[in-house]
């Protein structure tokens, strides 16, 4: 059984509390809580009933959950009894993350997080930042930046500066 199975286990505890790392806006942490909520309690999920608890358009639901599934946090099952939505990927994401981070190059990890090839002067900006600061720090920028939506390198650069820690 795995640690996030546990009866234990506060799952929507675990989510708020790693809602900065799992890069989570409020309405796809809302989505989250909500399902993770109506699997705890077995209440049947469909669309419908997401929409009128959550306060969230049907349309937007759909894009919402596109993205929790291209991010391997949600995973949708369905069999000819129900469908199912399962967060175990959300829960293992911290693990996978982590080692797909440190293991890839920093452009790799840019251009995933803002999901296009970087230009030649974004390239640049960062093998500079990379000459001055720790890798893990550039990182922990990027993931601030994430999570506030603000996928600049003017952003980024301004949440390195302001911490001053350079190696």
């Amino acid at each position: 059984m795995k640690w996030y199975e546990q009866k234990f286990v506060n799952r929507r505890d675990w989510i708020l509390d790693h809602l900065e790392y799992l890069s989570l806006n409020e309405k796809e942490a809302l989505l989250v809580l909500m399902i993770d909520f109506l699997n705890e309690n077995r209440i049947p999920i469909t669309m419908e009933l997401l929409s009128a608890k959550t306060g969230i358009k049907q349309e937007e639901l759909d894009q919402i959950i596109s993205i929790l599934c291209a991010r391997r946090y949600l995973e949708i099952l369905a069999s000819s009894k129900d469908v199912r939505f399962v967060l175990d990927g959300l829960f293992e994401a911290d693990v996978a993350r982590d080692r797909n981070v440190l293991d890839s190059p920093l452009f790799e990890v840019f251009e995933s997080e803002f999901r296009r090839p970087l230009t030649q002067k974004e390239m640049q900006k960062i093998s500079d930042w990379n000459r001055v600061y720790d890798r893990k720090m550039i990182l922990n920028a990027l993931r601030e930046a994430s999570t506030y939506q603000k996928m600049s390198l003017g952003y980024i650069e301004s949440v390195l500066t302001s911490k001053g820690d350079s190696r």
